[in-house]
Protein backbone atom coordinates (compact mmCIF):
# COMPACT_ATOMS: atom_id res chain seq x y z
CA UNK A 1 0.00 0.00 0.00
CA UNK A 2 2.87 2.39 0.72
CA UNK A 3 4.02 2.15 -2.90
CA UNK A 4 0.68 3.58 -4.02
CA UNK A 5 1.05 6.73 -1.95
CA UNK A 6 1.99 9.63 -4.26
CA UNK A 7 5.38 11.16 -3.51
CA UNK A 8 6.37 8.48 -0.98
CA UNK A 9 9.68 7.80 -2.72
CA UNK A 10 10.44 11.50 -3.00
CA UNK A 11 9.86 12.07 0.71
CA UNK A 12 12.14 9.18 1.61
CA UNK A 13 14.88 10.44 -0.71
CA UNK A 14 14.53 13.94 0.66
CA UNK A 15 14.77 12.79 4.28
CA UNK A 16 17.86 10.70 3.56
CA UNK A 17 19.61 13.79 2.18
CA UNK A 18 18.27 16.16 4.82
CA UNK A 19 21.70 16.57 6.42
CA UNK A 20 23.74 17.86 3.49
CA UNK A 21 26.68 20.29 3.13
CA UNK A 22 24.50 23.31 3.89
CA UNK A 23 23.25 21.77 7.14
CA UNK A 24 26.79 20.75 8.10
CA UNK A 25 28.00 24.32 7.52
CA UNK A 26 25.14 25.70 9.62
CA UNK A 27 25.86 23.23 12.43
CA UNK A 28 29.57 24.09 12.29
CA UNK A 29 28.83 27.81 12.47
CA UNK A 30 26.53 27.31 15.45
CA UNK A 31 29.19 25.19 17.18
CA UNK A 32 31.84 27.86 16.54
CA UNK A 33 29.61 30.58 18.01
CA UNK A 34 28.94 28.39 21.05
CA UNK A 35 32.67 27.75 21.58
CA UNK A 36 33.40 31.48 21.28
CA UNK A 37 30.77 32.30 23.91
CA UNK A 38 32.10 29.57 26.22
CA UNK A 39 35.63 30.90 25.76
CA UNK A 40 34.57 34.46 26.60
CA UNK A 41 32.66 33.17 29.64
CA UNK A 42 35.74 31.31 30.87
CA UNK A 43 38.08 34.26 30.31
CA UNK A 44 35.68 36.40 32.35
CA UNK A 45 36.12 33.92 35.23
CA UNK A 46 32.46 32.95 34.83
CA UNK A 47 31.15 36.45 35.54
CA UNK A 48 28.18 37.35 33.36
CA UNK A 49 28.84 41.07 33.88
CA UNK A 50 32.41 40.75 32.62
CA UNK A 51 31.26 38.40 29.86
CA UNK A 52 28.89 41.00 28.42
CA UNK A 53 31.71 43.55 28.59
CA UNK A 54 34.04 41.22 26.69
CA UNK A 55 31.51 40.94 23.88
CA UNK A 56 33.04 44.18 22.59
CA UNK A 57 35.84 42.02 21.17
CA UNK A 58 35.43 41.16 17.47
CA UNK A 59 34.19 37.55 17.11
CA UNK A 60 36.77 36.83 14.39
CA UNK A 61 39.54 37.93 16.75
CA UNK A 62 38.21 35.67 19.49
CA UNK A 63 37.90 32.68 17.14
CA UNK A 64 41.31 33.07 15.47
CA UNK A 65 43.00 33.97 18.75
CA UNK A 66 41.56 30.90 20.45
CA UNK A 67 42.86 28.66 17.67
CA UNK A 68 46.25 30.38 17.83
CA UNK A 69 46.78 29.91 21.57
CA UNK A 70 46.08 26.20 21.10
CA UNK A 71 48.47 25.92 18.14
CA UNK A 72 50.91 23.92 20.28
CA UNK A 73 48.27 21.17 20.47
CA UNK A 74 46.62 21.73 17.08
CA UNK A 75 49.79 21.33 15.00
CA UNK A 76 50.66 17.82 16.29
CA UNK A 77 47.00 16.84 16.00
CA UNK A 78 46.96 18.11 12.42
CA UNK A 79 50.13 16.19 11.55
CA UNK A 80 49.02 12.89 13.04
CA UNK A 81 45.40 13.38 11.98
CA UNK A 82 46.51 13.81 8.38
CA UNK A 83 48.48 10.57 8.61
CA UNK A 84 45.45 8.82 10.11
CA UNK A 85 43.19 10.02 7.28
CA UNK A 86 45.74 8.91 4.70
CA UNK A 87 45.97 5.41 6.19
CA UNK A 88 42.27 4.91 6.83
CA UNK A 89 41.01 6.20 3.49
CA UNK A 90 44.02 5.33 1.33
CA UNK A 91 41.87 3.41 -1.17
CA UNK A 92 39.54 6.35 -1.72
CA UNK A 93 42.18 9.07 -2.13
CA UNK A 94 43.04 10.13 -5.68
CA UNK A 95 46.68 10.03 -6.70
CA UNK A 96 46.73 13.78 -7.28
CA UNK A 97 45.83 14.44 -3.65
CA UNK A 98 48.69 12.42 -2.16
CA UNK A 99 51.38 15.11 -2.67
CA UNK A 100 49.22 17.61 -0.77
CA UNK A 101 48.69 15.12 2.07
CA UNK A 102 52.42 14.39 2.30
CA UNK A 103 53.32 18.10 2.32
CA UNK A 104 50.75 18.92 5.02
CA UNK A 105 51.89 16.01 7.20
CA UNK A 106 55.60 16.87 6.87
CA UNK A 107 55.21 20.61 7.43
CA UNK A 108 52.84 20.18 10.39
CA UNK A 109 55.17 17.59 11.96
CA UNK A 110 58.30 19.75 11.59
CA UNK A 111 56.44 22.81 12.94
CA UNK A 112 55.03 20.94 15.96
CA UNK A 113 56.60 21.76 19.34
CA UNK A 114 58.66 18.75 20.35
CA UNK A 115 57.17 18.12 23.81
CA UNK A 116 53.60 18.48 22.57
CA UNK A 117 54.39 16.17 19.64
CA UNK A 118 55.58 13.53 22.11
CA UNK A 119 52.26 13.81 23.96
CA UNK A 120 50.33 13.22 20.73
CA UNK A 121 52.59 10.27 19.89
CA UNK A 122 51.68 8.88 23.30
CA UNK A 123 48.02 9.23 22.31
CA UNK A 124 48.79 7.27 19.13
CA UNK A 125 50.49 4.52 21.16
CA UNK A 126 47.48 4.21 23.48
CA UNK A 127 45.14 4.20 20.46
CA UNK A 128 47.12 1.36 18.87
CA UNK A 129 46.88 -0.68 22.07
CA UNK A 130 43.13 -0.07 22.23
CA UNK A 131 42.78 -1.05 18.58
CA UNK A 132 44.61 -4.33 19.24
CA UNK A 133 42.38 -5.04 22.24
CA UNK A 134 39.28 -4.16 20.23
CA UNK A 135 40.38 -6.44 17.38
CA UNK A 136 40.82 -9.36 19.79
CA UNK A 137 37.45 -8.66 21.40
CA UNK A 138 35.69 -8.61 18.03
CA UNK A 139 37.45 -11.83 17.06
CA UNK A 140 36.11 -13.54 20.18
CA UNK A 141 32.68 -11.88 20.18
CA UNK A 142 31.65 -10.49 16.79
CA UNK A 143 29.63 -7.31 17.18
CA UNK A 144 28.44 -4.76 14.64
CA UNK A 145 28.73 -1.97 17.22
CA UNK A 146 32.30 -2.81 18.16
CA UNK A 147 33.22 -3.29 14.53
CA UNK A 148 32.11 0.28 13.86
CA UNK A 149 34.67 1.53 16.39
CA UNK A 150 37.60 0.00 14.57
CA UNK A 151 40.06 2.58 13.29
CA UNK A 152 38.43 5.39 15.29
CA UNK A 153 40.28 5.12 18.61
CA UNK A 154 42.84 7.75 17.62
CA UNK A 155 40.09 10.21 16.71
CA UNK A 156 38.27 9.69 20.01
CA UNK A 157 41.44 9.98 22.11
CA UNK A 158 42.74 13.01 20.21
CA UNK A 159 39.37 14.74 20.55
CA UNK A 160 39.35 13.96 24.28
CA UNK A 161 42.87 15.40 24.71
CA UNK A 162 42.01 18.58 22.80
CA UNK A 163 38.76 18.99 24.76
CA UNK A 164 40.66 18.53 28.01
CA UNK A 165 43.23 21.17 27.02
CA UNK A 166 40.40 23.52 26.07
CA UNK A 167 38.77 23.10 29.47
CA UNK A 168 41.90 23.39 31.63
CA UNK A 169 42.91 26.59 29.80
CA UNK A 170 39.40 27.96 29.43
CA UNK A 171 40.34 31.15 31.28
CA UNK A 172 43.37 31.87 29.06
CA UNK A 173 42.56 34.98 26.97
CA UNK A 174 42.77 34.89 23.19
CA UNK A 175 45.19 37.85 22.96
CA UNK A 176 48.76 38.32 24.11
CA UNK A 177 49.41 39.83 27.51
CA UNK A 178 50.82 43.35 27.69
CA UNK A 179 52.40 45.40 30.46
CA UNK A 180 50.95 48.92 30.66
CA UNK A 181 52.22 52.11 32.27
CA UNK A 182 49.73 54.98 32.30
CA UNK A 183 49.90 58.66 33.27
CA UNK A 184 47.44 58.47 36.16
CA UNK A 185 46.66 55.51 38.38
CA UNK A 186 43.81 53.40 37.00
CA UNK A 187 41.43 51.20 38.98
CA UNK A 188 42.53 47.57 38.70
CA UNK A 189 39.99 46.07 41.12
CA UNK A 190 36.97 47.06 43.20
CA UNK A 191 37.00 44.16 45.67
CA UNK A 192 39.50 41.79 47.24
CA UNK A 193 38.44 38.28 46.28
CA UNK A 194 40.62 36.43 48.80
CA UNK A 195 38.59 37.08 51.97
CA UNK A 196 35.34 39.02 51.38
CA UNK A 197 34.07 39.22 47.81
CA UNK A 198 31.32 41.65 48.83
CA UNK A 199 33.57 44.24 50.47
CA UNK A 200 34.26 47.36 48.41
CA UNK A 201 38.05 47.60 48.18
CA UNK A 202 39.41 49.79 45.39
CA UNK A 203 42.99 49.36 44.23
CA UNK A 204 44.62 51.63 41.66
CA UNK A 205 47.97 51.38 39.94
CA UNK A 206 49.95 53.04 37.16
CA UNK A 207 51.64 49.79 36.11
CA UNK A 208 49.69 46.61 35.46
CA UNK A 209 49.46 43.55 33.22
CA UNK A 210 46.38 43.15 31.08
CA UNK A 211 44.87 41.87 27.87
CA UNK A 212 43.74 44.48 25.32
CA UNK A 213 40.17 43.65 24.32
CA UNK A 214 39.14 46.59 22.15
CA UNK A 215 40.24 50.07 21.14
CA UNK A 216 37.73 52.53 19.76
CA UNK A 217 37.09 56.28 19.81
CA UNK A 218 40.36 56.88 21.64
CA UNK A 219 39.53 54.53 24.53
CA UNK A 220 41.16 51.24 25.49
CA UNK A 221 39.29 48.30 27.00
CA UNK A 222 41.71 46.07 28.93
CA UNK A 223 41.07 42.95 31.01
CA UNK A 224 43.36 42.95 34.05
CA UNK A 225 45.39 39.74 34.08
CA UNK A 226 45.16 39.03 37.82
CA UNK A 227 41.83 40.47 38.97
CA UNK A 228 39.96 40.04 35.66
CA UNK A 229 38.56 43.51 36.24
CA UNK A 230 37.44 45.12 32.98
CA UNK A 231 39.29 48.43 32.71
CA UNK A 232 38.60 51.34 30.38
CA UNK A 233 40.88 54.34 30.04
CA UNK A 234 42.01 56.84 27.36
CA UNK A 235 44.54 55.43 24.92
CA UNK A 236 46.43 58.73 25.08
CA UNK A 237 47.20 58.12 28.76
CA UNK A 238 49.37 55.08 27.97
CA UNK A 239 53.06 55.86 28.44
CA UNK A 240 54.41 52.37 27.80
CA UNK A 241 52.81 49.25 26.36
CA UNK A 242 55.04 46.19 26.07
CA UNK A 243 54.05 42.71 24.91
CA UNK A 244 55.17 39.94 27.27
CA UNK A 245 54.58 36.30 28.21
CA UNK A 246 52.30 35.77 31.21
CA UNK A 247 53.26 32.44 32.76
CA UNK A 248 50.03 32.09 34.78
CA UNK A 249 47.79 31.99 31.71
CA UNK A 250 49.75 31.20 28.58
CA UNK A 251 51.15 27.83 27.54
CA UNK A 252 54.86 27.23 27.87
CA UNK A 253 56.67 27.45 24.57
CA UNK A 254 58.94 24.80 23.14
CA UNK A 255 61.12 24.53 20.07
CA UNK A 256 59.59 22.79 17.05
CA UNK A 257 60.82 19.46 15.78
CA UNK A 258 62.71 21.22 12.98
CA UNK A 259 64.76 23.17 15.54
CA UNK A 260 65.40 19.95 17.48
CA UNK A 261 66.76 18.29 14.34
CA UNK A 262 68.92 21.34 13.66
CA UNK A 263 70.03 21.46 17.31
CA UNK A 264 68.85 25.04 17.73
CA UNK A 265 67.73 26.17 21.21
CA UNK A 266 64.33 27.72 21.85
CA UNK A 267 64.53 31.47 22.40
CA UNK A 268 61.22 33.23 22.96
CA UNK A 269 61.08 36.87 21.77
CA UNK A 270 58.77 37.74 24.68
CA UNK A 271 60.11 37.94 28.21
CA UNK A 272 58.17 37.16 31.38
CA UNK A 273 55.56 39.81 32.26
CA UNK A 274 56.72 40.04 35.87
CA UNK A 275 60.16 41.17 34.71
CA UNK A 276 58.58 43.72 32.39
CA UNK A 277 56.38 45.02 35.20
CA UNK A 278 59.42 45.44 37.46
CA UNK A 279 61.15 47.36 34.68
CA UNK A 280 58.17 49.69 34.18
CA UNK A 281 57.98 50.38 37.93
CA UNK A 282 61.61 51.51 37.83
CA UNK A 283 60.97 54.03 35.08
CA UNK A 284 60.36 57.65 36.10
Amino acid sequence: MDDDVPGAGRVEGKSSAAFGPREIAAAGSALLILLVLIKIYGVAHFSLTTTTGLLAAPPVQVALGTVTIYAYHVLPALALGTCWLAVRYRRNIAWGVWPVIVIVAIVATLASPFQYLLVELGVVAVAVLLEVGLWRLIKERPSRTLNGLRGMMFVYLAAAVLAYQFLVSLDAPWVSAQAFRVDAAAVVRTQHMTWDPNEFDVLSDRVFIGYPIAEEAGWLTVLHADTRYLMRFPAASVRDRLTCHYEKDQLHGDRPLLSVLQDRPYDSPNIDCEMVRTYLYSRP
